[in-house]
């Protein structure tokens, strides 16, 4: 298809030809290389305080080539991007992105390329192959979601497959500060801060050759490990913010002190005079509702016991990884059980989801069930923007819905789309991806955390 130009492979609604350019296509120069490299490069970096600098051995090494980092933040595609400035890049980004109407037409014209998150995509490995085929740069974040508590994630060796296959070079990248200034969890967005990054191991496509794919595989997931807590401990740094601690309860969410689940809330500082005068500021203070535990948020991103009697964690990532252990202790029991009311939403009309839906999720020996109902995505209420659309709040579910059971067998799942606070979505290979809102919504990482400890079971037991 010579330069990967334009192909007629999208149609509109009245079934006209649409000319849209493939996915992994050649970057356009406007979309990209202006708009993207210039216009919104120029205000992302002033925003997020971006202190990058290209390396130009970097930039002028052969294709084919794939830049792999880390994966802390929403921001980390223009922070790539940035440093490797006058290189266009094909990134491979979350197919929730291209649900957007005018985002996802700008990023494919700038030669974005779609991935289903946790599963195979054939598509996605057609394009990233189309791409390095061509001598190109690919831009990936292996660990296919951002950072939950600051720690870098594992992933599989599908990637260094491909590398192995094409022959590309393959670059490491590593960003630092993207996470605190954009944390997963973050109900109040960005915060101000600073962010660096850095191009830390090159591996030439010569030695590409002489390696197997689990070795390829075993060099990028060595080289991407990182933890952003270690980094700022080394390298101080402030990342002001109006309510820097709100909605951290959805991972922190088991008190340190007397380790009841889902008991923390986040509450103000600002006119405790208990506190010194550097922590009386909003939403810093995560509170335990049963035992009354305060652990304050300092201005660095880590963790102060707000008193002598309170208990905390020195960050995220220690009170995430102690949480775990207390999920695994739990699965290990004799006929644990873990229900919760749902709500149940589908994809419809390509870019919303509406609620066809409600029941009990169980999550028990290894496998996560639904009971309830379900409607056709047309006949559902459909939801924008978190909210009901007016149009279609009035819509009587129940009377087009019907019973239904759904399975998920935990050992088989890679991971899951996970938005903490809000919802989590499963994949079944037939009916494709369902949405689930818990009556709790700060049980999702409950729900995830035990879902991934009876998947190791498994694979322990095996």
């Amino acid at each position: 298809m010579g330069q990967e130009s334009a192909s007629l492979k999208k149609t509109n609604h009245s079934g006209n030809a649409k000319e849209q350019p493939e996915y992994g296509c050649v970057p356009s120069r406007f979309w990209y290389s202006f708009f993207g490299a210039v216009i919104a490069g120029g205000v992302l970096k002033r925003v997020f305080g971006m202190k990058l600098k290209t390396d130009k051995k970097i930039r002028d090494l052969p294709g084919p080539l794939v830049i792999v980092g880390n994966h802390p933040s929403f921001i980390d595609p223009a922070v790539m991007g940035i440093a490797l400035k006058g290189r266009p890049i094909n990134f491979v980004a979350g197919e929730f992105l291209f649900r957007k109407k005018i985002f996802g037409h700008i990023i494919t014209k700038g030669g974005c390329i779609p991935k289903a998150q946790f599963r195979n995509d054939l598509r996605t490995v057609r394009a990233m192959m189309r791409v390095l085929g061509r001598g190109g740069v690919l831009g990936i974040f292996p660990e296919g979601t951002r950072f939950t508590d600051g720690h870098s994630i594992g992933f599989e060796n599908g990637l260094a497959s491909i590398i192995k296959k094409t022959g590309a070079g393959v670059v490491i990248f590593r960003s630092h500060g993207a996470y605190m200034t954009w944390p997963r969890w973050s109900e109040s967005s960005w915060r101000r801060g600073r962010i660096t990054a850095e191009f830390t191991e090159v591996l030439p496509a010569e030695k590409v050759q002489e390696m197997s794919v689990d070795e390829i595989h075993d060099f990028m997931r060595k080289a991407l490990v990182y933890n952003e807590y270690e980094y700022f401990s080394d390298h101080p740094q402030v990342f002001k913010s109006r309510a820097p601690a709100s909605g951290i309860q959805n991972i922190a969410n088991i008190c340190p002190r007397c380790r009841k689940l889902n008991t923390t809330h986040v509450e103000d500082g600002k006119g405790d005079k208990s506190l010194p005068k550097e922590h009386r500021r909003k939403k810093n203070l995560i509170v335990c509702s049963a035992c009354g535990n305060r652990v304050i948020m300092n201005q660095r991103g880590f963790f102060e016991p707000a008193g002598p009697e309170d208990k905390s964690f020195p960050d995220l990532h220690e009170w995430a990884e102690w949480e775990k252990t207390i999920y695994e202790e739990e699965v290990a029991k004799d006929g644990f059980c873990l229900t919760e009311k749902v709500e149940l939403f589908k994809l419809c009309n390509g870019h919303d989801h509406a609620k066809v839906g409600e029941g009990v999720l169980t999550v028990k020996d290894g496998v996560i069930t639904y009971e309830g109902t379900e409607c056709p995505p047309e006949s559902g209420i459909v939801y924008k923007k978190g909210k009901p659309d007016p149009k279609y709040r009035d819509r009587d579910i129940p009377r087009d819905a019907k019973p239904v059971t759904k399975t998920y067998q935990a050992s088989g799942m890679k991971g899951m789309l996970m938005d903490y606070g809000k919802f989590m979505e499963l994949f079944d290979p037939r009916e494709g991806a369902y949405r689930y809102v818990p009556e709790n919504r700060q049980r999702l990482f409950e729900i995830q955390s035990v879902i991934m400890a009876m998947k190791d079971r498994k694979c322990d037991h095996r």
